[in-house]
């Protein structure tokens, strides 16, 4: 077995057991590190088909808790903007792509010390399909569908698992529109499909090993330290892409 395909098997897994205990930050961890080996632009799409696993295994453990109702707005927000992003990976390099994923991993760290939620909204059409837009640009071009709608359910006021079941359901179905067009743009090659071949049991199984320890986990420790393991692999995608 070769490196990449150890690198691949051993990043989602991981990446898949933080998704399972937060709902979000799967990617953001896995994706980095795979491009220290992997072109950024395979490391993507490779990103986009096992996220596929990586939430259906949350939707599968939280799918009676979805908002249904939430979903319309997202969905109706993703497909156009989910076609935007495949225009965004096919226009720009590597290094712009790669200096992007570092400066949204910022962001996202600083989104998620800083912002605080003083008021309840709840759903609406106009935010939600925003958050949609925004999730379906960023998740087809750099794979980073997250901070957008997990911005929204916050802003909406979701309970814990209202979050991850309702998540969990919309990033499958914006998931699948992502692939449908990454395919149908011939981004499949060979490699990817081996990649994703080895990817998808680590990836499933760190999710599912994520489900029996939610309720122990010191969420507040676990955050603190995904936060800091995050702003790594920023710096580290910030380097590669300028240096």
């Amino acid at each position: 077995m070769d490196t990449n395909v150890i690198v691949v098997m051993s990043a989602w897994f991981a990446g898949g057991f933080i998704s399972g205990a937060s709902g979000i930050g799967g990617a953001m961890f896995a994706v980095p590190i795979a491009a220290l080996f992997l072109p950024i632009q395979d490391v993507i799409v490779l990103s986009c088909i096992l996220n596929m696993a990586m939430d259906g295994s949350i939707m599968l453990m939280h799918f009676r808790f979805c908002r249904v109702s939430a979903l319309l707005p997202m969905l109706a927000g993703a497909v156009p903007g989910s076609v935007a992003g495949l225009f965004v990976l096919l226009l720009l390099p590597g290094n712009i792509l790669q200096a992007s994923v570092g400066i949204l991993l910022v962001f996202f760290v600083c989104w998620q010390h800083f912002f605080h939620v003083r008021r309840v909204g709840g759903d609406s059409w106009k935010a939600g399909g925003a958050a949609g837009f925004l999730s379906g640009l960023l998740g087809t071009s750099i794979s980073f569908d997250g901070p957008p709608v997990g911005a929204y359910g916050l802003y909406a006021g979701w309970e814990p698992r209202e979050f991850l079941g309702t998540l969990g359901v919309f990033f499958i179905v914006r998931g699948a529109i992502t692939c449908g067009l990454q395919a149908y743009s011939g981004y499949y090659t060979p490699d990817i499909l081996h990649y994703a071949l080895y990817g998808f049991p680590p990836t499933m199984l760190g999710s599912l090993c994520a489900f029996p320890l939610v309720k122990r986990i010191n969420v507040n420790a676990f955050r603190r330290i995904l936060q800091l393991i995050i702003v790594a692999a920023a710096l580290v995608c910030l380097a590669h892409a300028f240096l």
